[in-house]
């Protein structure tokens, strides 16, 4: 070897320097290519960097949270002083009384209370619409009880566990949904490898297919957000997931599966 090298030193050095300066070139370029390779088009160096993601649960167009409990209206404590409850009117009988202090100048008249100037009502004008009221057959009292709206309850309307394809891969998949029909995929304990171009498809391949089957029929939700967490993915409203019922952690680049999970219906 060592030879060999010498020889080839001696070959080199023998060349003219327009041959050594291109020689010089066609290396330098060799190696540019080299390096771009390594580190852009196979990006090797994401594979031991871990691109980590934790999302909170996904807000839907109803204003649900995934998440957040529902929190029930509850009836008013009759023990708590409060506007309306027992305790509460009989605070407002009980007259009170203050002792009149000594620094308290009696002269000065205390204010006026009522309703302003402005809102006082003439007898004409009361009278006018308690007549009004009789006509329209009125009633004095109308009282209203009305309960609050259902909030939108949010539901796993299936659910999946991802398995290895070419790159370890583990975590649940739900799909989650409001009852209006929107819908996201939620990753819960996920991790796979990480890698260059990884996107989420939902296909219509089993999980188990041979992969160049996955890209015949599916969706593509995406970018891969993280390779680690948990993570969010808006599924379109008019898609059947029962026929694209195959959540895929796709590579674009080399087409490569990294993982795989079936959607089974809650």
């Amino acid at each position: 070897m060592k030879r060999l090298i010498l020889r080839l030193w001696g070959w080199l050095k023998a060349l003219p320097t327009r041959a050594k300066v291109l020689i010089a070139v066609v290396l330098a370029a060799l190696l540019g290519v080299l390096i771009w390779l390594v580190f852009f088009w196979f990006a090797f160096q994401t594979y031991f960097i871990d691109d980590k993601v934790d999302e909170a649960g996904p807000v839907f167009d109803s204003g649900a949270v995934a998440g957040t409990p529902v929190v029930e209206p509850t009836a008013p404590d009759p023990t708590v002083d409060g506007p309306g409850t027992p305790a509460a009117e009989a605070t407002a009988a009980a007259p009170t009384t203050t002792a009149p202090s000594p620094e308290t100048d009696t002269a000065t008249p205390a204010p006026a209370t009522g309703p302003m100037p402005s809102d006082e009502l003439s007898e004409e004008l009361m009278a006018e619409m308690d007549e009004a009221m009789e006509e329209l057959g009125m009633p004095e009292e109308q009282p209203v009880e009305e309960t609050m709206p259902p909030m939108p309850q949010i539901r796993v309307e299936a659910s999946g566990e991802f398995i290895s394809r070419s790159h370890p891969t583990q975590g649940r998949v739900d799909v989650l949904g409001d009852g209006t029909g929107q819908r996201f995929l939620r990753f819960e304990d996920f991790r796979t490898d990480n890698g260059p171009d990884l996107n989420v498809y939902l296909s219509a391949a089993p999980p188990d297919a041979p992969v160049g089957q996955f890209t015949d029929v599916y969706v593509d939700l995406g970018d891969l957000k993280g390779n680690v967490g948990s993570q969010n993915y808006e599924i379109p409203r008019d898609l059947d997931l029962d026929l694209y019922s195959t959540v895929v952690i796709w590579c674009v680049r080399f087409s490569v599966i990294f993982g795989a999970a079936e959607l089974v219906a809650s």
